[in-house]
């Protein structure tokens, strides 16, 4: 279901389209934040005074809260696109980065490619896994570690559930696309699509903790669904990813056609992913009026995640 909700992107106030805060939603939001239950109210007058002050930064400072991408990302990004790109290009560039490396190895001789022999060099792998493989794995790689450094109350013990969320929403967004679509703009937005929340994380973290308002109440979280979509676009497009990616993540006035497309087929990869994840093991009858092709994605992503659901 989409409602309607205003943000802040990049210069002013715009009304967009959202994802309504689902259960699942709420029930993950509050998970996140190490809440127990929600009160069923709306923002205190310190949890308003928290948003506003929050919503005053700008794209810089978002992304100046979460870890540098890693210096050959822009370079790879540029590659990965080019469909007469060189293997030879691809093996000399990706081996200056050991941690692209070893996941790179790892994926080519894991299940999902069922190779007849053991892959054991960097040309083989490129190899097996292609283009769409290749771009996967590059933005996978570069953006994991963001969510796993936080050190703080909330970071630390967050960091790995968004990741989660992240990695489904990414990983339905392809298998939601038509033919046609920018399977890697996708992605990419399905990946990007909880900067905002680290990022807020991130920012309770370095607050004293008096100055951190309880945020338990209902109203707050299901403000902080629209709010995070905008701080996401901050980010992306500060890091200079393509503009298609940031209007994925919050629509801004004069978009493409291409771009409102994007942006429902990453709500809907979202709705499919907290499903997953908050509620793994669900069978069709189970998932009230979704289409043929959201029950395909939501059991697609329980064998892909398998064991590796949030336990609520």
């Amino acid at each position: 279901m989409v409602s309607t909700q205003t943000a802040v992107y990049s210069g002013g106030d715009l009304v967009f389209p959202t994802l309504d805060a689902s259960p699942e939603w709420l029930q993950f939001s509050t998970r996140l934040l190490g809440l127990s239950r929600l009160k069923d109210v709306p923002p205190s007058t310190g949890e308003q005074g928290l948003m506003q002050r929050l919503q005053a930064q700008r794209g810089s400072q978002w992304a100046d809260l979460l870890p540098r991408l890693p210096a050959v990302l822009p370079q790879l990004m540029r590659l990965v696109r080019r469909e007469d790109v060189a293997g030879s290009e691809l093996v000399q560039l990706l081996s200056r980065d050991p941690s692209l490396v070893g996941e790179l190895m790892r994926l080519a001789n894991s299940p999902r490619y069922r190779t007849e022999r053991e892959i054991t060099d960097l040309s083989g792998a490129v190899m097996v896994l292609g283009q769409q493989g290749l771009n996967q794995l590059v933005m996978s790689v570069a953006m994991r570690p963001i969510f796993h450094q936080g050190k703080g109350r909330y970071g630390s013990r967050a960091g790995t559930l968004l990741w989660d969320l992240s990695e489904r929403t990414a990983f339905a967004t392809l298998r939601l696309a038509n033919a046609g679509d920018d399977e890697f703009a996708a992605y990419l937005a399905g990946l990007s699509s909880q900067l905002g929340l680290m990022a807020l994380l991130r920012a309770l973290d370095a607050m004293s903790a008096p100055s951190v308002p309880p945020m338990d109440r209902e109203g707050l979280h299901r403000q902080l669904l629209p709010l995070t979509a905008a701080w996401s676009a901050q980010i992306v497009e500060h890091w200079g990813f393509p503009v298609k990616v940031a209007e994925a993540l919050v629509p801004r006035p004069g978009r493409s056609a291409e771009s409102t497309v994007l942006a429902q087929l990453v709500r809907q990869a979202q709705a499919v992913a907290l499903r997953q994840l908050m509620q793994p093991g669900l069978q069709p009858a189970q998932l009230g009026d979704w289409s043929a092709a959201q029950q395909r994605c939501y059991a697609e992503l329980d064998r892909e995640f398998s064991g590796t659901g949030a336990a609520v």
